[in-house]
C-alpha cells in the first residue's frame, strides 16, 4: 500500500454548479502505484460537500473531518465522487477545511486537505457602483456596491484586482441587503477608532467618507486600490464565480510596444481574465486600453461612478468621471460628467 498525502488550499466554489479542477502540477507522477488525486470540491448545500478524484475511490466517514468542527453524519462514494454529509449545517459563506484519507481499488490511499466556503442559498445580486483610485488622507479609495436583489451577503468577495493575483480583497460577512441598499468597502482605514463594520445598523461607523444610508465596511491593512490603472472585481465568494467587474486605465495601445499597451504583464493578465470570464466586453478579439474606463481625471473626490440607473452593458459607456466634490458615496450617483477646463 502506498500512502501520500497533499494538503490544496483555496481550491473551490462553493456554488450549485461550479468548481475549480486542481492545478495540474499538484498531481503527483503516475506510475503503477499513483495514488488518487482530488480534482474538485464543491459545497452545493447546507448539508453536503461534493469531492471528485481522478479515479474511482472508497472512503470511510471516520477517516474525514470538517474544519471548524461540525461533526459528519455519512459519507457515500459513487465512483469518482464522494459525497460527505455534515452533522450540523454549514453557515453561508463561512470558511472550511476539509481533510480526509481515501484509497483506490489497489490499496494506493491519498490524505488531503482542501479549502472551502459554506453554500449561500440566498445571494443578492450587486454591482459595483462608484469608486475612488487616488485617495487622500481624509478621503481614502472606496468602492461602493449597488444591491439590485436583496439577500445575504455572506461570501462575496471584492479584490483590488482578480481572485487569481490581488492587491487587496474583503470577504463580506453574513448580513442581509434589499434592493435599493449601497454597501461601502474603504479599502485604505485610517486605523480609527470609528472605523467599524456594520452589520446590523448602517450608522454606525463614522470614519472619513462612511455614510448613514450605506453599510460600511473596512479593509484592516488595506493598501488601497491601483492608482489609474488596474482592475476591480466582485465574486461569488474568493473562489466562486464572477459577478462583476470593471477595467480602468490611463493608457492606450500605443503607450508602449509590451503587454498591448497596458503597461504590465500582470493589468494584461487580469483583463484578459475578466474578459474570458464574460465580465468585460472588448470590440476587438481581445481587450486593449481603450476598452477601459478612462481614469486619467480621477481625484480622491472625482469619482468614477456609473449612470444613476445603475446601468451595465459591461463596458467603458456605462461609466463616467464626477465634477470636482460631486462623489456620492451611500446616495444615488451623480450624473453631471467632468468636463476638463
Amino acid at each position: 500500500m502506498t500512502v501520500h498525502f497533499f494538503e490544496i488550499p483555496l481550491v473551490c466554489l462553493a456554488l450549485l454548479s461550479a468548481c475549480t479542477p486542481l492545478p495540474a502540477e499538484k498531481k503527483p507522477a503516475q506510475g503503477t502505484a499513483a495514488p488518487p488525486v482530488a480534482t474538485e470540491v464543491s459545497s452545493c448545500s447546507p448539508s453536503l460537500v461534493t469531492l471528485k478524484f481522478d479515479k474511482e475511490i472508497s472512503a470511510d466517514s471516520s477517516d474525514f473531518m470538517i474544519v471548524p468542527e461540525v461533526g459528519i453524519s455519512a459519507v457515500e462514494c459513487h465512483g469518482q465522487t464522494v459525497e460527505v454529509y455534515p452533522a450540523q449545517p454549514l453557515e453561508a459563506g463561512e470558511e472550511y477545511f476539509i481533510k480526509g484519507t481515501v484509497q483506490d481499488s489497489k490499496s494506493n490511499s491519498t490524505s488531503f486537505g482542501m479549502t472551502f466556503f459554506g453554500f449561500n442559498p440566498d445571494l443578492p445580486a450587486l454591482l459595483i457602483n462608484e469608486f475612488t483610485t487616488n485617495g487622500s488622507g481624509k478621503h481614502p479609495d472606496t468602492v461602493e456596491l449597488y444591491v439590485k436583489k436583496g439577500g445575504n451577503a455572506a461570501g462575496i468577495t471584492l479584490f483590488g484586482g482578480t481572485k487569481t493575483t490581488f492587491q487587496d480583497k474583503f470577504i463580506l460577512p453574513s448580513f442581509r441587503v434589499k434592493a435599493g441598499d449601497y454597501v461601502l468597502i474603504h479599502l485604505k482605514p485610517q486605523g480609527m477608532e470609528t472605523e467599524v463594520d456594520e452589520k446590523e445598523r448602517k450608522d454606525v461607523a463614522k470614519g472619513y467618507d462612511s455614510s448613514d444610508t450605506a453599510w460600511d465596511f473596512w479593509v484592516q491593512g488595506g493598501s488601497g486600490l491601483s492608482g489609474n490603472n488596474g482592475a476591480i472585481t466582485l465574486y461569488t465568494n474568493p473562489y466562486g464565480e464572477l459577478m462583476d467587474a470593471v477595467l480602468y486605465t490611463n493608457r492606450t495601445s500605443e503607450s508602449d510596444e509590451n503587454y498591448r499597451g497596458f503597461g504590465s504583464a500582470k493589468f494584461m493578465l487580469h483583463a484578459d481574465e475578466i474578459a474570458e470570464a464574460g465580465g468585460w466586453k472588448a470590440e476587438g478579439d481581445e481587450p486593449a486600453p481603450e476598452d477601459c474606463v478612462p481614469s486619467s481625471d480621477s481625484t480622491a473626490t472625482r469619482s468614477i461612478c456609473r449612470s444613476s440607473k445603475s446601468a451595465d452593458t459591461d463596458t467603458k459607456v456605462d461609466w463616467h468621471t464626477v465634477p470636482t466634490s460631486k462623489f456620492s458615496f451611500g446616495q444615488e450617483n451623480s450624473d453631471e460628467i467632468y468636463i476638463k477646463k
